[in-house]
């Protein structure tokens, strides 16, 4: 039978065209699983290097549970089946397992050490159902590893689908030769003829139904299964280009930009991302070169930079451009970026281009720009705080040998049986313990520790009263320029405060002028707000008053100006200066709520501008006239552990009169107050004493004695006076040292209160 020539024909023809359709079936099912596993390599290396930049910054902050959250995220991608995050020595991190597709990824702690590949380059391969992915996790050294596994369960289906489709029409058409044989043989061969040109159109045709005369059983069932076998073809080509949809919108999705380029540089893709950092869109660019799109500057020009970048295609490695770099626009606006760039290898190790990867991190630059800026001010601050507290912290002893020899060299004085010889040595004496005494004050106003006694001035009318004295002090060389400004509102400041402020800086300026020279100054209204507060420092936004003192000297380097502010820092020659001026102006301005800057440069002269809170008029004070020395006849209680400052104030008080009972300590003096049947107008203490402090021994001296009158006396800073004395700006206060003249006043002050 099988030699006959129709069996030979209708035999041969059917087996032939079932191998076709065979051949065809495998040759389109590799096909597209080629196409399907080369889209999925490429898309999982941007993925799986993405997903390593966010670990990394995860690892470095050491955020864990930010790290689990970003992996958990990833797992979600359709295809992912599993994303573990391992350190260099295999040490597992984060393991997020999905057990198929359709299930939901979790994690699981079972796994805690994992291979990792040897070396430190990514690699991409198929480890056997799964296509995985190794990807460094680095910021400055190896951090550790990201590996993605994909499934390959849609492209086995692909395969599957053809092979299935090829060998159910391989039998129908075997079953159709069979039958052949007792049919004619021309309308066979005529339909055999017509479903072989179909297959032959098959790739172009897919989804069509093929159109043969019917009537023959075989020959139908053969149509049947070329149309089904088409309209199943169809349909996998639709979800290989869904999936390559999905993968294509993945990339839209990150937050980065990514630029791929074939071997040539040209660019075949841009994100949403790269466009809006370029300013060109991806049809604009599709074909051109890279160097057209990428613009790169900071630390090497755009060619250095971009034959960096092409090393990536030559060396095949994964390669990041050192530090950060200025992307210039389409349109030229410039954004500070991280550039990452790798190539491109499919399963079969052909390079087919490079991805860039493109982070924007402008506002981080600018924030850490901002922090280093406010680090800095806040170093600064902190040094000059504890200078301040250094310089304080030898006021009380300093302050109290200062009145001994204050006190018995004006009492000396008093004397009449003295030589004039002997006159002039104690003034001498006075005179250098009076400038002593004046440097502590210095230092305390520097410290911001000086106890002060602020009234409500006009800055104008105090300036304008001030100015015969400043001209003396800068002389006739110098011209004096006093621009008062318009409706000046008020401040809160101690007028002998003020005097310091602008002697200090009238002579600091007259030392850098050379010769002929100018000196400004002027005052005006000013509101500083929310956006000024980066430049004047710690000022709450609202209203001051501006001090600027400018003038034509010598001006200042760099290095000068970070010191000048620092006590007994100074550029002027040998016994010129005492380098407390600008530091006292410092401490000054600080105590009153107030900021102080200064600009400089070398030949252009200094600008001092100063910055005062501005108060209501409505608060302005009356100016107590001073009243003349005088003494008394109370009596007064003296409390004080210094022997020599007791025995000299007690001196003091008995020559002006009062009746003096001495006291060493405040025990001693409550057994006084509760022993003595005398009345006690005055209690004349030191704040800070052992065992109780004056305002506390004034409490309780006060629920005997409820008229006595209180008057508090110390040689401490003001802050140490605030915290262990409990004296507040409304109690009669007597700074050491003090003269005989402000004994008396304060005595008289406080007698009168």
């Amino acid at each position: 039978m099988f030699k006959r020539l129709d069996v030979k024909i209708i035999v041969s023809l059917a087996m032939i065209l079932a191998a076709m359709i065979a051949v065809y079936g495998w040759r389109i099912g590799s096909r597209q699983q080629s196409v399907y596993v080369q889209s999925l390599s490429n898309n999982l290396r941007v993925l799986s290097h993405s997903y390593a930049d966010n670990a990394a910054n995860f690892l470095v902050v050491q955020d864990y549970a930010g790290l689990e959250s970003q992996m958990m995220n990833a797992a979600h991608i359709p295809e992912v089946l599993s994303v573990l995050v391992v350190e260099p020595d295999g040490n597992v991190l984060c393991n997020v397992q999905r057990p198929s597709r359709g299930e939901a990824p979790h994690l699981t702690y079972d796994v805690r050490h994992f291979p990792v590949p040897h070396g430190h380059e990514p690699s991409l391969g198929r480890e056997g159902d799964q296509l995985v992915s190794w990807a460094p996790i680095s910021a400055g050294n190896q951090l550790g590893w990201v590996r993605m596994a994909l499934t390959l369960e849609t492209a086995r289906d692909l395969q599957r689908a053809a092979w299935r489709s090829s060998l159910q029409i391989g039998a129908l058409w075997l079953l159709v030769g069979t039958f052949l044989m007792i049919l004619v043989v021309r309308p066979p061969l005529r339909a055999i003829r017509e479903l072989s040109r179909f297959a032959g159109e098959l790739q172009d045709r897919k989804g069509a139904q093929v159109p043969v005369q019917r009537g023959v059983l075989e020959i139908d069932t053969l149509a049947d299964a070329l149309n089904h076998s088409s309209a199943r073809l169809h349909e996998a080509e639709k979800r290989l280009v869904a999936e390559q949809e999905r993968l294509a919108v993945t990339l839209q999705s990150i937050g980065d930009g990514v630029i791929a380029t074939d071997t040539e540089c040209r660019i075949v893709f841009l994100n949403h991302v790269a466009e809006t950092l370029t300013g060109w869109k991806q049809d604009e660019v599709q074909g051109e070169h890279l160097d057209r799109v990428l613009r790169i500057e900071g630390g090497v020009d755009d060619a250095d930079a971009l034959r960096v970048l092409l090393s990536v295609l030559e060396a095949r490695r994964t390669l990041e451009l050192p530090g950060t770099r200025r992307l210039c626009s389409k349109s030229g606006t410039d954004r500070t970026v991280t550039i990452n760039g790798a190539p491109i290898v499919d399963a079969a190790d052909q390079l087919g281009g490079m991805v860039l990867v493109i982070r924007d991190v402008t506002e981080k630059a600018e924030m850490e720009e901002e922090r280093r800026v406010l680090a800095h001010q806040l170093a600064q601050s902190q040094k000059m705080e504890a200078i301040g507290q250094l310089a304080g912290g030898v006021a009380h002893d300093f302050n109290n040998m200062l009145g001994v020899i204050i006190g018995h060299a004006e009492l000396a004085l008093l004397a009449t049986d003295l030589s004039g010889q002997m006159q002039d040595r104690l003034r001498e004496i006075l005179d250098a313990a009076s400038r002593s005494a004046e440097i502590t004050r210095q230092l305390l106003a520097f410290s911001r520790q000086q106890h002060a006694e602020p009234k409500v001035l006009d800055l104008n009318e105090t300036i304008a009263r001030m100015l015969k004295m400043l001209h003396r002090l800068i002389g006739e060389d110098i011209d004096l320029s006093w621009s008062p400004g318009f409706e000046l509102s008020h401040v809160r400041l101690d007028p002998s405060q003020l005097d310091q402020v602008m002697a200090n800086l009238c002579v600091n300026a007259r030392d850098a002028i050379a010769g002929i020279g100018k000196i400004e100054i002027f005052t005006d209204n000013v509101t500083v707000g929310t956006a000024e507060r980066a430049r004047v420092g710690d000022l709450a936004p609202g209203q001051y008053v501006r001090l600027v003192v400018a003038d034509s000297g010598c001006g200042m380097s760099a290095e000068v100006m970070e010191r000048i502010f620092e006590p007994f820092y100074t550029t002027k020659q040998l016994g010129r200066g005492t380098g407390l001026g600008l530091a006292t102006v410092f401490g000054i301005v600080k105590q009153n709520g107030g900021h102080i800057e200064v600009t400089s440069s070398v030949g252009k002269g200094s600008v001092f501008t100063l910055y005062f809170p501005a108060v209501s008029a409505s608060s302005l004070e009356v100016a107590q006239e001073k009243k003349r020395p005088a003494g008394g006849t109370e009596s007064v209680l003296l409390v004080e552990d210094e022997p020599a400052i007791m025995e000299i104030g007690a001196t003091i008080l008995k020559q002006l009169g009062y009746r003096v009972y001495p006291a060493a300590s405040p025990e001693e003096a409550i057994d006084i107050a509760e022993n003595s049947k005398a009345n006690i107008d005055l209690l004349l203490t030191d704040i800070i004493m052992p065992g109780m402090n004056g305002r506390d021994l004034s409490e309780r001296l006060l629920e005997s004695r409820p008229d006595m009158k209180c008057l508090f006396m110390s040689g401490y800073t003001a802050d140490v006076i605030a915290e262990r004395g409990k004296i507040g700006a409304e109690m009669c206060f007597l700074q050491k040292p003090f003269s005989v003249e402000s004994l008396a006043l304060k005595v008289r002050e406080a007698l009168s209160s």
